[in-house]
């Protein structure tokens, strides 16, 4: 054993001495016996042989680099076809002007069915009904009468001289401010109130028109119109008793 330790001090000290003669070559051996660079471990000890050698090599090596050859770009512009796309948008239409209306509310219909003939008549004009509902309230009549007589006894010879000419629809009074008149009629037109009066006086008598209040229930409508062309054309569409009517703009 003795002679192995000194073998192996006259290695390391000849080793020593031809570093210090040539320092390129002494590193390069030290670099092949001693498994290492400046960096790295040096000699190792017999001590130290039954424990697991360090790794050699540098510990930021990394794996070989899988070289990529990308292809230019003017290469693949170049083999594709070039097709011009226009992206210029095309002009939207534009929508038309929409139909301009006027909204009107006819009053005073005289009853359910004549509302609902002016509603039918108004959309197939042309125009487009909103709403339509009823209404109680007054309404003025013309009221034809002949002036009270004294008494029953006394107005009984004019109701027969009525009966004689053919007059009809005519009743005695019997109650009230104007008991033993004889009414002849109540009308919801002052023209047609007039006509009766005529009709009476041709028989010699002197009959007279009042005007009074009732107590009606009115329909009424809503309805829009197209404002072009004659404001008031819808009045050619509606029944003949309701061309005569007073509207008015909705509220």
């Amino acid at each position: 054993m003795r002679w192995f330790f000194a073998g192996l001090l006259v290695t390391n000290l000849a080793l020593l001495g031809w570093v210090w003669i040539s320092p390129d070559r002494g590193a390069e051996l030290l670099e092949s016996v001693g498994g290492g660079t400046s960096t790295g471990p040096g000699l190792v000890l017999l001590g130290e042989l039954d424990k697991p050698l360090p790794l050699r090599g540098r510990t930021d090596e990394a794996a070989p680099a899988v070289a990529v050859h990308n292809e230019p770009m003017e290469s693949l512009a170049a083999s594709a076809p070039v097709v011009a796309v226009d992206v210029t948008p095309e002009p939207v239409p534009e929508p038309p002007p929409a139909a301009q209306f006027s909204c009107l509310r006819l009053t005073g219909i005289e009853s359910k069915s004549i509302a609902a003939s002016a509603a039918q008549a108004l959309t197939q004009g042309g125009g487009a009904v909103k709403r339509q509902g009823e209404e109680t309230g007054e309404t003025k009549r013309y009221w034809v009468m002949l002036p009270p007589a004294t008494s029953p006894t006394a107005a009984a010879p004019i109701l027969q001289r009525l009966e004689r000419a053919g007059v009809k629809d005519f009743y005695l009074i019997r109650s009230g401010e104007n008991a033993n008149a004889i009414s002849l009629g109540v009308y919801s037109a002052k023209d047609s109130a007039q006509r009766r009066v005529q009709q009476i006086r041709a028989v010699k008598l002197k009959p007279r028109i009042e005007e009074i209040a009732l107590p009606a229930k009115r329909w009424w409508l809503e309805f829009d119109w197209p404002v072009e062309g004659h404001p008031e054309s819808w009045r050619a569409v509606l029944p003949k008793e309701l061309r005569t009517a007073v509207v008015q703009a909705c509220r």
